[in-house]
């Protein structure tokens, strides 16, 4: 048995930049910050980590309550943000996740959106029910400390000896997945610039060759 835990933005879908324009939304409708993400790099990084660090660098805190108040505006700006950027799946996903179905695999995401926002992403393009559970952006600002929050779900539905395997497109994807043990594929569809990527166990240019993809999984 495997388990493994997908990234989203770049490994599964491509948002269009969906993501930042709701959320540049969001700090202009509760604080009247206009350029509140300007400068600022999120390959790889989680909303809460996100969300602090834009609110700091304006002279603000973030408290919890507070974090969940700009998560509720996010949320509200998402869905709408997402069909006018045409968000979409990345090339050879569906056929993916279809092939897995074949597979003993407990299918998990490790991903730093949100819970509600990862839902929100991939709803509407009809992969959120394959997925069990995992790690979001809720658990925890550090990419690796999230990760493990999602392992530890995902091991209830495993067997104890079950692999692990982070598929992402960042080099934050790929030091996480090796903090946690995992088995770690990257993928070049999203984020990752030259070198990023070269640590990852095995690395794809994209999902669309489906043999490929299935050997860099499981082999």
């Amino acid at each position: 048995m495997t388990i493994l835990m997908f990234d989203i933005d770049g490994t599964l879908s491509r948002s269009q930049g969906a993501g930042t324009l709701a959320m540049s939304r969001a700090f202009v409708e509760l604080y009247g910050i206009e350029d509140a993400l300007e400068g600022m790099s999120f390959a790889g990084r989680s909303d809460s980590w996100i969300v602090p660090t834009a609110l700091a660098n304006h002279g603000r805190s973030c408290t919890a309550a507070e974090l969940a108040r700009f998560q509720d505006a996010y949320i509200g700006h998402l869905s709408d943000a997402l069909v006018e950027r045409e968000a979409e799946l990345c090339p050879g996903v569906m056929a993916l996740l279809d092939a897995l179905l074949d597979h003993e695999v407990v299918m998990g995401l490790g991903t730093g959106n949100f819970r509600r926002a990862a839902e929100a992403k991939l709803a509407p393009l009809g992969i959120w029910d394959r997925f069990i559970d995992g790690g979001f952006g809720d658990d925890h600002a550090n990419r690796t400390s999230l990760l493990m929050a999602g392992l530890a779900r995902l091991r209830l539905h495993a067997s104890d000896d079950a692999e692990v395997v982070v598929i992402g497109d960042t080099r934050n994807d790929v030091e996480a997945g090796h903090d946690i043990g995992a088995k770690v594929v990257a993928v070049k569809t999203g984020y990752a610039k030259a070198g990023d990527l070269d640590e990852a166990d095995a690395i794809l240019d994209d999902f669309g060759d489906l043999p490929a993809s299935i050997s860099a999984l499981f082999d």
